[in-house]
């Protein structure tokens, strides 16, 4: 009975599995008999010693969902085959492929040499097909030709491998499509252009015979990548020939498509209607024309047709794939997992211990995948792909993809007649090309991009969105409510894409950050673009990697960066600012030397007969010649004549100094310590830090690595986790740091820093711009939109909008006149405070004298008992001269004895 049961039901597995409906595997489906599980080992092809290109992407896809194959299955071993050195097929064929298949299977996984490989994954050589074939080891094709080398190609090959499955579908019919589309259009001629290495080229040159076989005539030339393809371009004009096809099989290896299009471009041709081109990358990898690269190029701009054949629509298409390997290698590891699900399900499989390879070989070709990485995959007795369907799309242009028609291989042809107003279906038998109908598209361009009005979330944030300021006794209502740069933006990409919205605050006026109890529910603009209350999001919000991971942008609006915003340094007063130019060292080294002088004059005079250098007339003498002064004392020895050119040398240089020095110094503002720089932030302990609350620049500090200036930077910010730093939005750091009493910084967007600095004439902006990213409009992924945004975008670009816009808000709206300020940086007024030391230091010597007048005359007072007593002379009659009329206690307290006179 038990028997029975499982004939029929792998009778109904079979059925179902015939109509491509996948289903589970039978409720009594069990692993082997034996209590281990099943054993599988991957042989993954690669050009040369080293990682395959397919490994990364045939990793990624290869996790299962099925817990009975993890049940079932151990971990699959991944076999690394060298096709250059180890199977060594470029210079011995066959023959030493068994061999290094043993050797790579001793090396890497040597615990399973007894199982052996149960698949081999990779592009397409004949020689290795021949011998898996022998060893009956299924051989999943992911290209029709091998790496950089091949023997050949499967595009020529009619032989019928048993044990191959092919992920792309037969590049003849590839062709077809083509061909099919050349007939449609009625086209009788075109040019071909195709690589000039004729391994690289089979796919064209089939393309050439099936054009041929169809009464088109295909005129090819073949390209060497040095020579460009300027002289083809050239004869193509000359020819009068309207019809481009561009072949490139290999376009990961020769990047063909794109020169191409560069040379045809300086040639006018992608703005000229008339010229069409066909492009044909048989893995529709067409790197040329992902979106990014059509932006880049001006391809937006293009007149003229850029035809090519997809596997699946854009809108679907997978992402991630650096190059054309990823698509084969994507739906190998998803037709082997399947296979696996699909393995136990089989009753036969029951009666192996281990995996059967021939079981397996035949689960392959019964796996049917509604969604691969190339369309729908199905595949007949022989393992080639059936049922599949190619979209054909014109790309540039406004819409950048146009999807124009369909093609597929028997099926069912329909033909309407007379005027029929469903799409037509065009008969090549046994093919069909299923156009689209165009006006599909032209009724949804005449009502614009939205049905109905659509949300734009925004951010509070000057000069972006603003309240407008209504006249007394007007109150705005709506969208009039606001203005700014984004406003202003918003009202012109709407005028001319042509949809109605209604502008909404952001909740709790957020940009948006994941929330911090989970990384899964996102606040602020992304949270209401990721929930979809929203259509855009837009404003000041910069395009970082952690929201593009949950969201879309927009291709960048204005370019910006991160810098400190900080309070204008204020000018310091020092009323002995004329000794700022020598350092205190300095003033003390020259009283020093002057008063060092004194004593060596002093000590040089010492026993002079005529001595002239007394204490008094010393110190008078040096520093008079210091202060520029001179004076009445002359020294005569030859000693103290070379000591005083000596000095004198010294005194030029110090003054000379002095002057230029405190010209410097008083003809430029005395500010307060500045913050110029990120380092120095880091390093001024008393400088308060603030930055805004789950905005990028907060994830950029908070993320910096350890024992960095940002990471020192963020301490401070965070303040052992209290968030001391963190404000809600620009506006309110903005005030911290003005109102601050204590030194403060705000680190955020340099956009809405320089405006605070031309607004708010108290602050400043400083450093260089770090973190350089862009602005750009948030929406939820798969915007259907979001290529006409993008266009537009580029064209108010083109049109200087942008730029208008930028003036208008940030130059137009100054309030603060920073060229002034930079004039009066430069050259100040002397005023009372810069020279009051001067006045200070005139009228201390002024004291200094008055009191020692006064004390002098107290102490002749005191000794006359008058202040004024007259003083009486008497005439020498010997001499003839007159003297002062003297007691004898009086006496010079200073200078020289009586009858002496200095000489000058």
């Amino acid at each position: 009975m038990t028997i029975i049961m499982r004939l029929i039901i792998g009778t109904i597995f079979l059925l179902v599995r015939s109509f491509g409906t996948e289903i589970e595997p039978p409720r009594d489906s069990k692993c082997p008999q034996a209590k281990q599980r099943y054993d599988f080992v991957i042989g993954l092809l690669s050009p040369k010693a080293g990682v395959s290109p397919l490994q990364g992407t045939f990793d990624d896809y290869s996790k299962t969902t099925y817990d009975i194959v993890t049940k079932c299955y151990n971990t699959p071993y991944s076999v690394n085959l060298d096709v250059d050195k180890l199977l060594n097929i470029p210079e011995n064929g066959w023959t030493h492929i068994k061999d290094g298949i043993d050797e790579a299977m001793s090396n890497q996984a040597n615990a399973k040499r007894d199982v052996g490989l149960s698949v081999v994954v990779g592009p397409f050589y004949q020689n290795l097909a021949m011998v898996l074939e022998e060893l009956k080891i299924p051989y999943i094709v992911t290209d029709y030709m091998g790496f950089d080398w091949s023997d050949i190609s499967r595009v020529d090959s009619t032989v019928q491998w048993k044990n191959i499955i092919e992920v792309r579908p037969p590049m003849p019919e590839f062709n077809s499509a083509i061909v099919d589309f050349f007939v449609f259009k009625g086209w009788e001629s075109a040019v071909m252009i195709m690589p000039e290495n004729p391994k690289d080229n089979q796919e064209c040159q089939n393309l050439a015979r099936q054009m041929v076989e169809n009464n088109i005539s295909p005129i090819s030339y073949t390209l060497r990548m040095r020579d460009g393809a300027a002289e083809v371009l050239r004869n193509v004009q000359l020819l009068e020939q309207k019809k481009i096809v561009i072949c490139s099989p290999r376009d990961d290896k020769y990047n063909l498509i794109q020169m191409v299009l560069d040379e045809a471009s300086l040639f006018q041709m992608l703005a000229d209607e008339s010229y069409s081109f066909f492009i044909l990358d048989p893995t529709t990898h067409l790197k040329a024309l992902t979106e990014i690269n059509m932006y880049r190029n001006g391809l937006f701009a293009a007149k003229c047709d850029l035809f090519a054949y997809r596997y699946k629509d854009t809108q679907k298409d997978y992402k991630g794939f650096a190059t054309g390997y990823g698509f084969g290698a994507a739906d190998a590891a998803k037709i082997i997992t399947d296979a696996k699900y699909y393995y136990l399900g089989r009753h036969e499989s029951q009666k192996y211990e281990k995996l059967s390879k021939e079981l397996f070989l035949k689960v392959l070709k019964e796996v049917v995948i509604a969604d691969g990485a190339t369309g729908y995959i199905r595949f007949n007795e022989n393992g080639t792909r059936v049922n599949y369907t190619l979209s054909l799309y014109n790309h540039g242009g406004v819409k950048l993809y146009n999807k124009i028609a369909t093609w597929s291989k028997n099926v069912a042809v329909y033909e309407p007649g007379g005027n029929s107003t469903v799409n037509r279906t065009i008969s090549t038998k046994p093919s069909t090309l299923q156009l689209i109908k165009s006006t599909e598209t032209q009724v949804k361009e005449t009502r614009g991009i939205f049905k109905d009005i659509e949300r734009v979330v925004v951010v509070l944030e000057e000069p972006f969105v603003m309240y407008r300021e209504a006249p007394k006794g007007v109150e705005y209502q709506g969208n009039d409510r606001f203005e700014g740069f984004t406003v202003d933006l918003l009202n012109q990409i709407s005028e001319d894409l042509k949809f109605k919205y209604e502008i909404v605050l952001s909740p709790g006026n957020e940009y948006g950050g994941p929330r911090k109890d989970t990384e899964n529910e996102w606040g602020g603009i992304v949270g209401e673009v990721l929930t979809k209350n929203a259509t855009m999001g837009m404003g000041a919000i910069s395009i970082t990697s952690q929201r593009k991971s949950v969201i879309d942008f927009s291709l960048g609006v204005i370019s910006t960066g991160v810098n400190i915003l900080i309070t204008k340094p204020v000018e310091k007063f020092n009323m002995f600012q004329f000794l700022t130019p020598f350092s205190l060292e300095l003033w003390m080294a020259i009283i020093g030397s002057s008063f060092g002088i004194c004593i060596v004059y002093f000590i040089l005079d010492l026993r002079s007969k005529e001595r002239v250098f007394t204490i008094k007339s010393t110190l008078w003498f040096s520093l008079g010649t210091l202060l520029m002064k001179g004076s009445e004392t002359c020294p005569r020895r030859t000693s103290q004549r070379i000591l005083t050119i000596g000095y004198l040398f010294f005194v030029m240089i110090t003054v000379s100094t002095y002057t230029a020095n405190m010209a410097a110094f008083l003809t430029k503002r005395n500010l307060e310590e500045p913050i110029n720089s990120f380092e120095e932030l880091a390093e001024r302990d008393e400088v308060v830090i603030y930055t805004v609350d789950n905005s990028a620049t907060m994830n950029f500090l908070k993320s910096s690595a350890e024992n960095t200036i940002f990471r020192r930077i963020w301490e401070k910010i965070d303040n052992g986790g209290r968030g001391v730093g963190l404000v809600p939005n620009a506006s309110l750091g903005r005030i911290k740091v003005t109102e601050s009493k204590v030194p403060a910084a705000f680190i955020f967007d340099s956009m809405i820093n320089s405006y605070v600095e031309k607004k708010y004439c108290r602050t400043q902006s400083v450093s260089a711009p770090i973190l350089l990213q862009e602005h750009g409009i948030a929406m939820y992924n798969g915007a259907p939109f979001k290529s006409q945004l993008n266009i537009e975008l580029l064209r108010l670009k083109e049109k200087g909008f942008i730029q208008e816009l930028k003036k208008k808000w940030w130059e137009n709206t100054r309030e603060c006149d920073f060229d002034f300020d930079s004039r009066n940086s430069k050259q100040v007024s002397f005023d009372l405070e810069h020279t009051a030391g001067v006045f200070i230091v005139g009228c201390f010597g002024l004291g200094s004298a008055l009191a020692l007048f006064i004390l002098k005359k107290a102490y002749v007072f005191a000794k006359t008992d008058s202040i004024f007593q007259p003083v009486i002379r008497r005439e020498d009659t010997s001499t003839g001269s007159s003297h002062s009329s003297r007691t004898p206690e009086e006496k010079p307290v200073f200078g020289h004895a009586e009858g002496k006179q200095s000489t000058v």
